[in-house]
């Protein structure tokens, strides 16, 4: 395969993806946004509910990247009844997910609620509960995202995500200001919204897999239950990358819990910087998905050879973009801000915090599109285990004791939490690659 056609390939795969995930995080931008006309309490809210949810969907997301990587090996090596037995034991996995996950989601803001600010609490808790009600419907649509990527078939993706995002604003107004006759749910509606959109979007993939021609076949006659031996192995290479991006999150939920001890201003300009950071992580996230699902391709058709041409590429691609973007980042943080919080004088510290925080992110983007890519790369060659491990180190050992130290014995105070972060990124993604140049290297593949 030339360069030329391999970049082509690349851009095929990567270029719906990071639409659809823009159209996804555009959903949570306009969450973001509702939350902020409500104020900086509701915004307070929404960075622990958001958190909380996350932290648990990211998990499961990491899970099921296994049914794509199995579903695009078998691709690889024309085995039919491999993609159907794969695609099927992928949505068991969704639905045998779920359970604890919702039970998860419901009840984990009573864990907070000795928090001082109670209302930030029992606000988190209301926008929970309905975001746990779509929670089912959302990872049976990554299992056929997962399916339909293994197909180079994203551009449905991205068109079912991005009418979501018209379809969450819509049922947001309605929902938390009590339109159309339905009653006023203020931050709940946004959950009760969001769990609607999540069913929608699953709904609206699973119809169109099942009306292709192409993709039908692959679907089973009648009710079969899941294989052990399959979920056995989708459960090996899942969970350690589901591990790997669940203490990612929960590095996050826990610099929240630090940020709190600085009050609301600082909670509600940590939720807008998240926001922005979630908005430039398309780039490396949509290329780290896409560099796993070639690269397992890759292995099951034997070209060995053009998997070190895959890592090349996409680290350069990667790292190209999210340069750009923190540029903007550092140069314009006061553009992104002014989205989220007008100008009132009760807002002046919140935007001067935020301010801070944008400029320190523009730095963590670049080093967040390594660690991505490479963690795609290793997915993609089934190597989940080492990188969970390694993520342990970083996220635990080395960036939040140094967010914890920073912000509460430095002068740097909140600030310190957003210099931890990067500081642990920073060591993943040298670890991450030490790894994988090491694997290639070795031709152990």
């Amino acid at each position: 395969m030339t360069k030329t056609h391999e970049m082509k390939s690349t851009l095929t795969l990567i270029l719906p993806l990071m639409a659809a995930f823009l159209a996804q995080k555009g959903m949570q931008l306009i969450d973001t946004l509702m939350m902020g006309w409500l104020g900086p309490e509701a915004l307070a809210a929404g960075a622990v509910g958001m958190a909380i949810f996350f932290t648990t969907l990211v998990f499961c997301m990491g899970t099921l990247s296994a049914v794509g990587v199995f579903i695009s090996r078998a691709k690889g090596a024309d085995d039919k009844e491999d993609v159907s037995a794969s695609l099927l034991n992928g949505i068991w996995l969704a639905l045998f997910l779920s359970l604890p996950c919702v039970g998860v989601i419901w009840f984990a803001p009573h864990f907070f609620i000795h928090q001082e600010n109670g209302a930030v609490i029992q606000n988190a808790a209301w926008l929970l509960h309905g975001l746990s009600i779509g929670l089912p419907g959302y990872l049976l649509f990554l299992v056929f995202r997962e399916f339909l990527s293994a197909f180079s078939m994203t551009r449905i993706v991205m068109w079912v995500t991005a009418v979501s995002v018209p379809l969450t604003f819509l049922l947001n107004d309605v929902l938390i200001y009590g339109k159309w006759g339905l009653p006023r749910l203020g931050v709940s509606g946004i959950g009760y919204a969001g769990a609607t959109v999540m069913w929608v979007m699953f709904l609206s993939l699973f119809f169109y897999s099942l009306g292709n021609r192409q993709l039908k076949e692959y679907f089973p006659d009648g009710f079969l239950m899941p294989s052990l031996m399959k979920m056995k192995d989708m459960l090996f290479i899942g969970v350690p990358s589901g591990t790997f991006f669940l203490l990612e999150a929960a590095m996050f939920l826990s610099a929240i819990m630090i940020i709190g001890h600085f009050g609301v201003d600082a909670l509600a300009s940590f939720q807008i910087t998240m926001q922005c950071v979630n908005v430039a992580y398309a780039i490396p996230f949509s290329l780290a998905m896409a560099t796993a699902l070639q690269v397992s391709h890759a292995l099951g058709a034997g070209e060995l050879t053009r998997i070190k041409k895959i890592a090349l590429q996409n680290f350069s691609l990667g790292i190209l973009f999210s340069l750009a973007v923190a540029i903007i980042f550092l140069l314009s943080p006061g553009f992104f801000i002014k989205l989220f919080l007008d100008d009132k004088s009760e807002h002046a510290n919140a935007i001067r915090l935020a301010s801070s925080f944008l400029m320190i992110a523009g730095f963590f983007v670049c080093l967040d599109a390594v660690q991505a890519i490479a963690n795609g790369m290793l997915r993609g060659l089934k190597d989940t285990l080492v990188p969970m491990l390694l993520s342990v180190g970083c996220y635990w050992v080395v960036a939040l004791p140094a967010a914890w130290y920073l912000s509460f014995h430095t002068a740097l105070a909140a600030r310190g939490v957003w210099y931890g972060i990067t500081i642990g990124i920073c060591s993943l993604g040298a670890t991450l690659m030490l790894r994988l140049v090491k694997k290639l290297k070795s031709g152990r593949l």
